[in-house]
């Protein structure tokens, strides 16, 4: 009878311990279920965006690739949907056909015919390598051996624009000018450009310019810039002799000073020059230039190549700046001078002329055109861009002291499980004591889930059941105690 009421005493006790028990418990489970859910969320989140990104990449790519095949097809002016309705309209379809706008068409055609012609003048190496052509082995091996054979038949009596056009075609195949075939073509540039013509001062500064040759030849390009804005006319251009403003010289005047629009004037005399070319020699019912002088009284592909050239140079868009009749502008116009072989006409329907000369010009005039378009500067820039080294950290004379390790409370919610900057990770702090298997506890979930455990987790549970056990022991002793009084 006292052994039932023993029982019976351990077993009111449990019965009282139990919802204790059960209460931690489904709290213990709850948080590690809500930990996972937050953890399968952020994972789940997380895969969304990578399959967002991957999506958008895809649809970037794809526009790319649109966008590349409309370029590619844009050879006329006429969209999709009025080609579907040519038969309606055939008038006035075919005067649209006139424009071609694909400059990127017409400069691949054109640099693919200089190589088939085995041009291997200074102006076709600058052509290919503005049209965006690689040169192969050969190839420069090839110019390499035409301008030392040109360099080695001066015999040392060198013309300022003789060394100036083989500085710019040294450089535009990646060799070095100061030491080609024995010869430093920088420092006889620099003892000759100043008293040289017009052409020599201009081509003195794109030489100079095409690399960092030191200061020398920083002086020399300033005091070239000097004397050449001061030969600008007051109509806003250059001549090659007279007072009458030429489109060859003013084109390569510009694009001399468009690599320096950051010195005193330069600006200035830019934005004159481009007045100019609105005003006097744009014609606006072919799109091309025109200011009759000695060398021309004619439309002609070279002079309209030198307008787009400087004008590209100095910064200005001449697809945008100057449209004339029925959309034409100076980019479909020099367009309209190409043969069906890539060639290019130097005057328009006629085949009479240096046809291989207009083919450089026109092919590096559009070469400067896409370098305005992409942001890329000036084509006769061959500088290398060398990246800066990162600076070295500097120490901190006064290194802040490490904090002391601390664990972390319960975090609130919607915060991350993560370790804010303030906290210490007592993993790398504090050396990990050994961990006796019989007293280690598996806990179900992730990192991230059992470090955002708030107290009444699995340390409550295991405190409310050593409680209850105490409580339990206490009860038995307690009828016990009464019993053996009975």
């Amino acid at each position: 009878m006292k052994r039932k009421q023993i029982y019976t005493g351990l077993w009111a006790s449990l019965l009282l311990l139990a919802p204790a028990v059960t209460s931690a418990t489904s709290t213990h489970a709850t948080d590690i279920q809500t930990g996972q859910q937050s953890v399968a969320t952020s994972q789940l989140s997380a895969s969304q965006s990578t399959s967002s990104q991957v999506a958008s990449n895809q649809l970037v790519e794809t526009s790319r690739q649109s966008q590349g095949v409309a370029s590619r097809s844009q050879v006329t002016e006429v969209p999709a949907k009025t080609a579907q309705t040519t038969n309606e309209q055939p008038a006035k379809s075919a005067a649209k056909a006139v424009l071609n706008r694909d400059y990127q068409g017409a400069l691949k055609r054109g640099a693919q015919q200089l190589v088939a012609s085995q041009d291997t003048e200074v102006w076709s190496a600058l052509a290919l390598i503005s049209s965006g052509a690689q040169l192969t082995t050969v190839q420069k091996a090839t110019f390499h051996q035409v301008f030392a054979e040109e360099l080695t038949g001066m015999a040392g009596h060198y013309s300022a624009t003789d060394l100036e056009r083989l500085t710019i075609g040294i450089a535009a195949i990646g060799e070095d000018p100061t030491q080609f075939n024995g010869v430093n073509l920088i420092a006889e540039i620099i003892k000759k450009a100043a008293t040289a013509g017009i052409t020599g001062q201009v081509y003195g500064i794109i030489a100079l310019s095409t690399q960092d040759y030191g200061s020398q030849a920083n002086q020399t390009i300033n005091q070239l810039i000097d004397l050449v804005l001061k030969q600008q006319n007051t109509a806003g251009g250059w001549a090659f002799f007279g007072s009458v403003s030429d489109l060859d010289i003013t084109g390569m005047t510009m694009s001399a000073l468009g690599m320096h629009r950051d010195q005193p004037k330069v600006q200035s005399a830019l934005d004159r020059a481009v007045a100019l070319l609105k005003t006097t020699g744009f014609v606006k019912t072919t799109g091309g230039f025109l200011i009759p002088g000695g060398f021309s009284t004619e439309e002609n592909s070279n002079s309209t190549a030198m307008a787009i050239l400087g004008l590209a140079a100095a910064g200005v868009n001449p697809a945008t700046t100057f449209v004339g009749d029925k959309g034409a502008t100076p980019i479909t116009n020099l367009i309209a001078y190409q043969k069906a072989d890539g060639q290019f006409r130097w005057m328009m329907g006629n085949d009479d002329g240096a046809l291989s000369m207009s083919t450089e010009q026109a092919v590096y005039a559009l070469g400067q055109y896409d370098y305005l378009l992409k942001g890329k500067g000036s084509i006769y820039n061959f500088k290398k861009v060398v990246p800066e080294p990162d600076p070295k950290p500097k120490p901190d004379p006064k290194p802040a002291p490490a904090p002391k390790p601390s664990i972390p409370g319960k975090k609130p919610a919607g915060e991350s499980s993560a370790s804010s900057s303030s906290e210490v990770d007592l993993d790398k702090q504090l050396p990990k004591q050994p961990i006796n298997e019989a007293d280690e506890v598996p806990l179900t979930g992730t990192t991230a889930t059992q470090d955002a455990l708030p107290q009444t987790g699995h340390q409550s549970v295991w405190g409310s059941v050593l409680a209850g056990l105490f409580i339990l022991l206490g009860v038995a002793s307690y009828q016990t105690r009464r019993l053996k009084q009975r």
